[in-house]
Parts: C-alpha cells; sequence; structure tokens
C-alpha cells in the first residue's frame, strides 16, 4: 500500500489529477440539497436567474463594473457555447479554482518544494475556509478565482525576475480586482527570491527593481481613470468611496454581527497565524522563507483592518488575500511544526501526563459549546457546514497543541 501510495505522488499528472477532483468535490458541495449555496439557493437545481443577477450586479454597480474581466469571461463563454448563465458562471469560476490550486503547486515547486510537499499545499489551498465554501453566503466569491490565478503567476515571474511578464500580470491581477494593490508593499519590502542572499537596503533593491513594480500600478491609474470616465462612473464612485464607512458601523452593529465578523477574520487567517507563531520560535529558520512569512505577515496588516473597516467582514474571502505568500509555501515553512501530528511519543506523552488530556477535553467542550450550541443561537451557519469545519479545525489545533505541549522542543524541531 505504502509503495502504491509512493508511485501514485511520483505519477506526473497527479497534482493536475488531485487539483481536478478538488474542485468537483467543491461543486459537489456547493450543490448538496440540504445546503444554501449561491449555485443552487437551497434546491436541487443550479440557480440561473440569481446567477444572472449576480452577473447583471457585478455590471452595474460601480465598485465591481470595474472589474470587468470575470464577467468577461462568463459572457463569452455564454456566448460561445450557448450555456445559460448558471452554466457558464460555474464553468469559468470552477476552471479558475481549480487553475487556481494547479498554480499553487506549481509555484511550490519554483520555491524548493518537493513534489509531495507542492501536493499537500495545493490540498491545504483547497481546504481553507474561504476557497471549500468560495460560494456560499455570505462569502460570495466571484473575481477572487482570476484574481488569484493573476497574482499566483505574477509571483512566479516575480520570482523567476521575468520582468515583463510580471508586469503585464500584476497589472492583470489590479484589474481584475483593484485589492491585489495590497500585495504590493510586501513586494517592494521583500523581494522574495529562493536564495540566501545577503539582505539589501530598501534603496538598493528599489533603485535595481523600482520601475518594474511601479509600472503594473501606473497602468491601472491610467485603466482606471479612462475607464470611470468612459462609463460616466465618477459620481457613483465617489458615492460608493463615502459609503464604505457603513460597512464598519454593520460589522459591529450587534453581537451577531461581530461574532459573524470576528470568526470570519478567524477562521480564515487563525490556523496560519497559529503555525507561524511556532515557526517564529524556531532557530532554523531560513532568510529566503522569513521573506514569506514577511510579507504574509506585512500584507495581513494591510488588509485585515481595510477589509474591517471598508467591507464586510462575514466575506471571508476578502482576508485571505495575504495567504497568496503561505499557500504555496506551508509545508516548507511549517512541515516541522506540523510533524507532532504524525508522531507516536506525541500521543504517548499527551496520554502520560493527566494534565494533558484535561486540557485537551476543556478545549475541546468550548469549542463544541461555540460551534454547535452558541454559533447556531446567534442564527449563523444555518444550512452550511461552518460550524463543523470550524470545530473540526479547532479540533486539529487543539490536538496539534497538546501534542507539541508535551514533546522536548530537541525532538519536534527535528522531526521532518
Amino acid at each position: 500500500m505504502v509503495q502504491l501510495l509512493r508511485s501514485l505522488v511520483l505519477w506526473r499528472p497527479m497534482p493536475y489529477v488531485l487539483a481536478l477532483l478538488c474542485t468537483v468535490v467543491i461543486f459537489g458541495i456547493h450543490m448538496l440539497p440540504s445546503v444554501d449555496s449561491m449555485l443552487n439557493e437551497n434546491n436541487t437545481r443550479i440557480s440561473h436567474v440569481f446567477l444572472r443577477s449576480q452577473i447583471n450586479y457585478h455590471k452595474e454597480i460601480a465598485p465591481f463594473a470595474r472589474r470587468p474581466l470575470t464577467t468577461l469571461l462568463i459572457e463569452t463563454a455564454q456566448s460561445v457555447f450557448k450555456f445559460k448563465a448558471g452554466h457558464a458562471f460555474i464553468l469559468v469560476n470552477f476552471l479558475l479554482l481549480g487553475l487556481s490550486g494547479a498554480l499553487t503547486y506549481r509555484l511550490s515547486l519554483i520555491l524548493k518544494a518537493t513534489k509531495k510537499q507542492g501536493i499537500i499545499n495545493m490540498l491545504v489551498f483547497f481546504a481553507s475556509f474561504s476557497v471549500l465554501f468560495a460560494f456560499f453566503p455570505p462569502v460570495f466569491t466571484y473575481d477572487e478565482p482570476l484574481q488569484y490565478c493573476f497574482l499566483l503567476t505574477a509571483i512566479m515571474a516575480f520570482v523567476g525576475r521575468r520582468w515583463f511578464a510580471f508586469v503585464s500580470l500584476f497589472t492583470l491581477a489590479l484589474v481584475a480586482r483593484e485589492t491585489s494593490i495590497l500585495l504590493w508593499p510586501a513586494l517592494v519590502l521583500f523581494f522574495p527570491g529562493t536564495e540566501n542572499n545577503p539582505p539589501q537596503t530598501l534603496i538598493e533593491r528599489f533603485k535595481k527593481k523600482g520601475l518594474y513594480l511601479l509600472l503594473p500600478v501606473f497602468l491601472y491609474g491610467c485603466y482606471i481613470v479612462i475607464f470611470i470616465h468612459q462609463q460616466s462612473l465618477l459620481h457613483a464612485t465617489h458615492i460608493e468611496m463615502a459609503s464604505r464607512y457603513s460597512c464598519f458601523l454593520e460589522n459591529i452593529e450587534s453581537v451577531q454581527n461581530s461574532v459573524e465578523s470576528v470568526v470570519s477574520i478567524l477562521i480564515t487567517l487563525g490556523p496560519f497565524l497559529y503555525f507561524t507563531y511556532f515557526y517564529l520560535h524556531r532557530q532554523d529558520r531560513l532568510h529566503w522563507e522569513n521573506k514569506f512569512v514577511s510579507a504574509f505577515l506585512l500584507t495581513l496588516a494591510f488588509n485585515t483592518p481595510i477589509v474591517f473597516l471598508t467591507a464586510f467582514a462575514r466575506e471571508s474571502r476578502l482576508f485571505a488575500l495575504p495567504l497568496l505568500f503561505i499557500w504555496p509555501m506551508f509545508m516548507q515553512l511549517f512541515g516541522k511544526d506540523i510533524s507532532p501530528l504524525f508522531t507516536k511519543n506525541g500521543y504517548i506523552g499527551f496520554l502520560k501526563n493527566w494534565r494533558t488530556p484535561l486540557l485537551f477535553t476543556c478545549l475541546t467542550a468550548a469549542n463544541f459549546a461555540f460551534c454547535f450550541i452558541y454559533y447556531p443561537y446567534l442564527g449563523l451557519g444555518s444550512n452550511t457546514y461552518f460550524a463543523e469545519y470550524i470545530f473540526g479545525t479547532v479540533l486539529l489545533l487543539t490536538l496539534h497543541f497538546c501534542s507539541y505541549r508535551t514533546l522536548g522542543t530537541k525532538e519536534h524541531t527535528t522531526v521532518s
């Protein structure tokens, strides 16, 4: 059996077959008759009317109209294949979602992952909350799969110093979703690479590569000025910008909204921040790997408050942007830190010390009470698997924490 699994891992098409299977599984979850997703609205059939309304919404409302690429692809698919709106929406977005996973794998290999590590990184991408439940309310994914494709390929070009490709792809990522600009400070400050070179000053780095980083911003600025002028969206854009503060007020309007907002942030970013904490306490970190953690934390520091203050925090996909620096590096960064989950000694020590099972029991009881008693009581998570996902994630982290603390520092940092 072990030999068969190794052979499957080494099979060249395997990562792409897995990406396809994961995409099909995610589509299947969204189409279950007992759930309420954008695709079926708690029904057993594709909701063409609702998906058509979403396409029209993204064409007519000012902040979405300036992101025309996904809509263009959907309407092109409708025209070419004579599809209904729902079929075109599903085809485009799930193809892009699957492609994003495959690109995560490819970028992982560029960033020195083994094939096995690259596959795990890709599976972590698909298992992330904002991806697994991409088209559930209130996640409401629309442009993100295309944005991820452009950003992942832009990072590939960036790491490979293919500057014309980087400028083109990053500009397209900005057009797909202007929030891509929030990755720009990390690119300026850290220039992620794959070598353990001595750090240069910011001025030295910017003198050499600054034009390549400024050009996509300049090109997008030209695009947005021309687009707003041609579409006569200046007044609508002013109104939209002025109304952003109301999103923050709604995020904290009630206990229900506040809990939903906080849970949205924690379930999207929390697991990755948890492992980042352990990574930062290791002594064997490589300089070039640190760049990606720093890029993740810096982007998170910009993105999280901006989203919370200017958008609906319950739309968890909005918080996932910094993870583009973590998904393709997950195993390279955290492989040693997750090893207690797969180490026999961790579970033996877990059972030997009575305090550890007691801690695990208490934390799991609190986790269960929150997910299956308090969370539904607030009216959250109905007709979704959000509560089960939150419970399972926290249970896994609790098990890791309890196993980790039973191992000596020397042991868990040397197990791979």
